[in-house]
């Protein structure tokens, strides 16, 4: 049985809707506010009738089956039965069981519960007999844009392996076993099931509704996550104004009434501390990060960084103070 609420395939015919005005909040903008993160990743072997469930949480699960099948049981109510070659991501965090049958025994998984993050996936097996189900298993935190509600998004949402044909075919079963391989693949993996998932609500029905739930929340919430999602952008007051539908001076005034400070102050403050980050904890040219932070010149990036923090980049790189006179970079 299906559950009840709206369990959404991959429909490459949808209509994306469409930003209203030129350089105003657009669906590009929409999705790259919306972050997976998290190395939890693991492999599941169940064996004969087995399964495990998890608790409830404030993150999204991802399910890809290698092999076999399974059923997620307590999704909006209901069963969802997924096959190989199929990934399921659940996104109410409603506890949830998975089982190689309907009325398979399970046990808790302690790897998923407690989100233990690891650069590969181990691999866990439940149960004993022959293998009914391989499946790659995730438990990520996810960033929502801002103003849009969980219980807006559907309960959960399927790619199917061949949804887009031999030409753009990235929902592979190879993909998932390939990227859960070696150093570093839990990292690829979350940024693939981000992938996946953009590209999902990009294309399901709800995305209008979604969008436009988006495009009318707090403006001012709105900005700041616009602010901390892209620093190095090209951002002046009209232009933040106009990506959440206000004008220039009443944006100003109330953004600078909420957070204490111009939408420029709090800029410039992100972009040092960021520069700082950088300068102390990695080797990367000062021209470079001045271009990271959103300077276009290394000695306007320099001159703006000395009055913010009293000191030079290259002081604040070698650990000395302005007083010590040491040359920048």
């Amino acid at each position: 049985m299906i559950a009840a609420r709206e369990i959404a395939e991959f429909q490459p015919s949808a209509a994306p809707p469409e930003r209203s005005r030129s350089d105003g909040w657009s669906l590009s903008d929409f999705l790259n506010l919306l972050d997976l993160r998290g190395q939890t990743w693991c492999i599941v072997e169940l064996r004969g009738s087995a399964g495990f469930n998890l608790p409830g949480d404030d993150g999204v699960a991802f399910y890809g089956v290698i092999k076999g099948s399974v059923r997620i049981a307590g999704v909006a109510g209901g069963t969802i039965e997924v096959g190989q070659g199929q990934v399921q991501i659940v996104l109410s965090g409603e506890a949830h069981a998975i089982r190689s049958e309907a009325d398979s025994p399970t046990v808790v998984l302690d790897f998923l519960r407690h989100e233990q993050a690891v650069d590969t996936p181990p691999t866990f097996t439940i149960g004993t007999g022959p293998l009914a189900a391989k499946v790659l298993c995730a438990r990520l935190k996810v960033t929502w844009p801002a103003g849009l509600r969980r219980t807006a998004m559907p309960a959960s949402v399927r790619i199917e392996e061949q949804v887009l044909g031999n030409e753009l075919n990235v929902v592979r079963t190879e993909t998932l076993q390939r990227f859960s391989v070696g150093a570093g693949s839990t990292a690829l993996l979350t940024r693939l099931a981000a992938l996946w998932l953009a590209i999902t609500l990009r294309n399901h029905p709800q995305c209008p509704l979604l969008f436009r739930m988006s495009a009318s929340a707090d403006p001012i919430a709105h900005a700041l996550q616009l602010i901390d999602a892209d620093i190095a952008s090209e951002w002046s007051v009209e232009r933040m104004a106009r990506k959440v539908g206000m004008s220039r001076s009443s944006f100003a005034a109330r953004f600078t009434s909420e957070v204490g400070q111009t939408p420029m102050e709090l800029l410039t403050e992100k972009r040092m501390h960021a520069a700082g980050e950088l300068l102390q904890n990695s080797r990367i040219k000062i021209a470079e990060i001045s271009g990271r932070v959103g300077y276009q010149s290394e000695a306007a990036f320099s001159r703006r960084f000395a009055r913010f923090f009293g000191m030079s980049p290259g002081q604040m790189r070698h650990g000395t103070s302005a007083s010590h006179g040491v040359n920048e970079e």
